[in-house]
């Protein structure tokens, strides 16, 4: 298993971006694989046990301490 960092970014500009957000403090999305994907900036699991590759191109706001952060 193994924890990535996600990459902070800016709020997208609107339309530019699909961003998930998540209201309640867990993971955006959970699945069967072995690595998590980690808030660049205050290190919350975002992703938990998903395929490392298996999402692309999303932007994510992180249910935490509000940043964006994206693979």
């Amino acid at each position: 298993m193994s924890d990535y960092i996600m990459k902070v970014i800016p709020k997208p500009e609107e339309g530019t971006a699909s961003v998930l957000v998540m209201t309640k403090k867990k993971p955006v999305i959970k699945g069967v694989g072995d690595d998590n994907y980690l808030c660049g900036k205050c290190k919350f699991i975002i992703c938990e046990n998903i395929s490392h590759g298996q999402i692309i191109n999303i932007v994510f706001k992180c249910p935490n301490c509000g940043n964006y952060v994206t693979i």
